[in-house]
């Protein structure tokens, strides 16, 4: 037939109808109202629902284990004799029905009253993308009176990303923690577990003991006892003020009296003890890139260097870079990112030319590096981009010639990667930004041609599509997303008139732009009249990062200043206007990858202690 109507020799086609997987939930969860359709019944106390075992199958691990060993010993061929109970996993029916429900139509009613239920359900359930919603909720809701129940609650379950981040915010928030209930009515172990943390965000030990003073005097009458034995255990005595010991000293009540003297002798014995400092100091690094060698006269080489600086200081400029703990091996071209306080590296080149796979991680509270999973493709040049606790590898070059379309994704908590839908063009050398869990790709080239376009990959829907293209086509820029919208710094293109300034290498540095997510649209920004920008458009200038930093963004890089090169400006979106942060520049290192990272202060206060001991 397809002989005589002429169709013999045009081409296979793959079609796809994007409405199916919706059309099938919705006809699925009309069926699962039959109990005739239905294969198994699921108990829980004296409630009986009809279910289906494929369908349970499919979206949760335990009923598939639990089918999958049954079914040599179970007559299925009545449904009614197919019983399952929940009543050992403690779920309520009421809970299993929203559960139900979530399954048939991805949709689920969350509520400060059922968060927990359905939280532990899913957990037993072994469905992940239920419990991560679930999280997300909880995420919503964390307040200083209530986050550190959520944070015992989800150390429970196996919840290790969005624990990381509940511990992040009672770090941070732990003074005006400590002022509510839930603080003032734990046991003495549990303050003890918490006041020992030196991730605590606090100025002064004074507030360590502060904060351990007002617990005690929510139930004086029963925690003297229990409060001398906490001053030993958490507080570092010897880093009190005078200012707070002559105030306790002026107390009256027989307790403090006993206190003060407690503190009067631990400070004695504690004088020769390290000062320790509690909490982070939010620093930008820069990691790896290139520069001159340091045992060759007139050569370049790759470099393995970690350094970092802290942008503001009681609103100065703070230009002191500190050397923090090398990569093991140097890298220029790679991938840099932060996720839960650490930084992960991935490909790049070396100082043999070999572009890799590798990967490593940095740890602040240790100071040292080490390895973990290798990328499925070496690569070079291109995007690595985190989202919540996954790290996205996306196109690149793996021979300096021919780009990747490729991407894959790397789960910090399962330590695995996994490929995942390519991308429409070969680019390498692009510009790389999240926004609402998207990541937009924009620019880049391949063999001396430089593109203006731009594509999305929604990471929630796992697809690609295009948005309206850069009005400047740029090579190696950076970016950084306010809210859903984005702005694009630096990068390179090719001269297009004579006029242009240059010194025969026939590219030029890129402006700013400013894409509306809303509008789909890119304006060109330009500086306000006689006012200072990024920089002058030399071939000394060049941006290595953009990074969103309060209401600022900071870019970092070699950015000529007419004839100073500053690494840090900060520029403010809602004013359009540009300041001076960082002048100096990290030493022989340029061309390197960068991102902030919440550094431990006594990690600061140990290097900087040693740096001028050697000098």
């Amino acid at each position: 037939m397809a002989e005589s109507s002429g169709l013999s020799d045009e081409p296979n086609k793959k079609f796809q109808y994007y409405e199916h997987a919706s059309k099938l939930l919705r006809n699925l969860n009309e069926m699962r109202k039959r109990p005739n359709l239905c294969d198994a019944v699921v108990v829980i106390g004296p409630t009986k629902i009809p279910v289906q075992k494929n369908i349970l199958s499919a979206a949760s691990l335990y009923f598939r284990a639990l089918f999958d060993y049954d079914q040599h010993t179970t007559d299925t061929k009545d449904s009614a004799s197919y019983v399952v109970s929940l009543d050992h996993l403690g779920i309520g029916a009421n809970t299993f029905r929203l559960i139900l429900d979530y399954i048939f139509t991805s949709e689920v009613q969350l509520e400060p009253s059922n968060i927990q239920d359905v939280l532990q359900a899913a957990d037993q359930l072994l469905m992940s993308d239920l419990k991560d919603i679930c999280c997300e909720y909880l995420n919503t809701c964390i307040n200083p009176q209530n986050c550190i129940g959520i944070v015992d609650f989800t150390s429970q379950l196996s919840c290790t990303w969005w624990h990381a981040k509940v511990c992040q915010y009672l770090d941070a928030n732990f003074r005006e923690v400590s002022r509510h209930e839930e603080f003032l009515q734990l046991s003495s172990q549990r303050v003890e577990e918490l006041l020992s943390r030196t991730t605590i965000e606090v100025e002064y030990e004074d507030q360590i003991l502060d904060i351990l003073l007002r617990w005690y005097r929510f139930q004086p009458e029963e925690r003297k006892e229990e409060t001398l034995k906490l001053l030993k255990s958490v507080l570092f005595a010897h880093q009190i003020s005078k200012e707070s010991m002559l105030a306790l000293e002026e107390e009256k009540g027989e307790a403090e009296q006993e206190f003060h003297q407690e503190l009067v002798s631990l400070r004695r014995e504690e004088q020769a003890r390290a000062f320790t400092k509690r909490g982070f100091v939010k620093v930008i690094v820069a990691c790896g890139g290139e520069g001159p060698s340091t045992t060759e006269a007139g050569c370049f080489e790759t470099k393995d260097y970690l350094r970092c600086v802290r942008p503001y200081s009681s609103g100065k400029a703070f230009s002191d870079w500190v050397d923090l703990a090398p990569m093991t091996t140097p890298r220029t071209g790679h991938g840099l990112v932060e996720v839960g306080g650490y930084l992960y590296v991935a490909g790049g080149r070396d100082n043999n030319c070999r572009i890799l796979n590798t990967c490593e991680m940095y740890d602040p509270f240790k100071n040292c590096w080490k390895s973990f999973a290798p990328m499925n493709h070496a690569r070079v040049g291109f995007g690595l981009v985190a989202i919540k606790n996954m790290i996205y590898a996306i196109g690149g070059s793996n021979d300096m010639t021919d780009p990747l379309t490729s991407m894959e994704v790397y789960d910090v908590c399962t330590g695995a990667w996994t490929p995942l839908s390519d991308m429409t063009m070969k680019r390498a050398w692009p510009c790389f930004v999240v926004a609402d869990a998207k990541i937009y790709v924009l620019g880049g080239g391949i063999m001396g041609k430089f593109y203006e376009s731009a594509e999305v990959f929604d990471t929630r829907s796992l697809t690609w599509y295009s948005v309206s293209p850069m009005r400047e086509r740029r090579c190696d820029a950076r970016a950084a997303a306010v809210d859903s919208d984005l702005y694009v710094f630096g990068g390179f293109r090719r001269i297009e008139c004579p006029s242009a300034a240059h010194s025969g290498n026939a590219c030029k540095l890129c402006g700013v732009e400013y894409y509306s997510e809303k509008k789909d649209y890119w304006v060109p920004l330009q500086s306000r009249f006689r006012a200072e920008g990024m920089c002058v458009a030399s071939d000394r200038s060049q941006v290595n990062g953009a990074l969103k930093y309060g209401d600022e963004i900071l870019v970092v890089g070699e950015l000529d200043m007419n004839g100073a090169v500053h690494s840090v400006r900060s520029f403010n979106p809602s004013s359009n206007t540009w300041d001076q942060v960082v002048v100096n520049t990290p030493k022989l290192q340029s061309r390197y990858q960068c991102c902030m990272l919440d550094l431990p202060r006594s990690l600061i206060h140990k290097l900087l202690i040693d740096r001028n001991a050697s000098e």
